[in-house]
């Protein structure tokens, strides 16, 4: 089950987490995601420089057919994307965000290893990566998952093969949503009851 304790650090105070795979209903919360997104994180997603302009066109344009998204809630907001794109194609690639206050928690990792059950569970027997040089973390997470690491000019290409989904990756997968859902359903429950009592509830995001 995907529910976890952040380590204590300056910043947001414990929070649960759950990953679940995103749909096309989830573009405005990843465009929302995006848009938190630093310089520096947004160099390091995209390769280069970007401004909100771009981040809403491709937000606009993705998780549709043809791809795979994970997203990272916490406390019911997205927080981080892993994303596999061009699933039908001999090579599929896949791509990662996380917003700066996040990151260097372990957070990245899980959304990876989470990534490659959803890459093995559709039978997808491998997938590349492109970096920038200087994105360590990145590197650092796909040599965790047994990656070959190329080096070229300006980026590093980083390829995983794996084997095909087992009892184990489905299992853990299908824990995932089934916990995404039980959210889901608590916090309809939850308006419902606000509405009948009167009493009009939001949820805060930042």
């Amino acid at each position: 089950m995907s529910l976890i304790q952040p380590p204590h650090r300056s910043g947001p105070s414990d929070a649960a987490v759950h990953i679940r795979r995103l749909r096309r209903s989830d573009r405005a919360e990843f465009l929302a995601h995006l848009l938190r997104l630093d310089g520096e994180s947004r160099r390091m997603r995209f390769g280069s420089a970007v401004n909100d302009g771009f981040l809403t066109r491709y937000a606009q344009s993705t998780l549709g057919s043809g791809g795979m998204a994970k997203g990272l809630f916490i406390d019911r907001t997205l927080r981080g994307v892993a994303e596999l794109r061009e699933i039908d194609s001999p090579m599929p690639e896949a791509a990662f965000s996380l917003e700066p206050l996040w990151q260097g928690q372990g957070y990245g990792t899980r959304l990876f290893s989470s990534l490659v059950d959803g890459a093995r569970n559709a039978a997808l027997p491998h997938f590349k990566i492109q970096c920038l040089r200087d994105n360590v973390a990145m590197q650092r997470i796909a040599r965790r998952h047994e990656a070959e690491l190329q080096f070229a000019e300006g980026e590093v290409v980083a390829e995983l093969r794996h084997p095909g989904g087992d009892l184990a990756s489905l299992l853990r997968e299908a824990s995932e949503e089934h916990f995404a859902r039980s959210l889901a359903a608590a916090d309809r429950a939850l308006y419902r009851i606000a509405a009948e009592a009167g009493v009009d509830l939001r949820l805060r995001r930042t």
